[in-house]
């Protein structure tokens, strides 16, 4: 059954900026989990399908392998290589 919650029990953790249509959430969110690890802002159980470009102001990680920031271009793709 699901845990059905009234919007104002929320009102501590959402903060909804009406002007430019901004939502702000305190603590983490977790997709498709609802414990959230790791102390993560975003935390996603599963798999993940990206269409578009994934910023980063410092590292970026993907199977246990780092490119740092200001890595080049053939870094990444050599890491994208790497991983198949």
């Amino acid at each position: 059954m699901a845990k059905n919650r009234e919007a104002s029990q929320f009102n501590s953790f959402i903060n909804v900026n009406d002007t430019n249509g901004q939502v702000g959430i305190a603590n983490s969110v977790g997709i498709n989990t609802t414990t959230p690890q790791g102390g993560h802002a975003l935390y996603v159980q599963g798999t993940t399908n990206v269409t578009g470009v994934i910023n980063s102001d410092t590292d970026v990680r993907v199977g246990g392998v780092s490119v740092t920031g200001g890595a080049s271009v053939a870094d990444a793709t050599a890491l994208a290589i790497a991983l198949g």
